[in-house]
């Protein structure tokens, strides 16, 4: 979700090319880029996240016995 910073009036189109993303896990304001290349996240949320599955798949390939 992108949050827009705005009081009670209407965006003009200036002002959405200065829309503030935001990390959707820790909420730190991050850069269009990031947000759009680590799934609305910052690097270190993204990161942390990634390491996180790589932790509950790991060992699963080695305990599989074929018959």
């Amino acid at each position: 979700m992108v949050r827009l910073k705005r009081d009670k009036k209407k965006i003009t189109e200036s002002e959405v090319g200065e829309a503030k993303y935001y990390c959707s896990v820790c909420g730190r304001e991050i850069s269009k880029e990031e947000y759009e290349a680590y799934d609305e996240m910052c690097w270190e949320c993204w990161d942390d996240r990634m390491t996180e599955e790589i932790d509950t798949t790991e060992g699963t390939d080695e305990e599989f016995v074929p018959m």
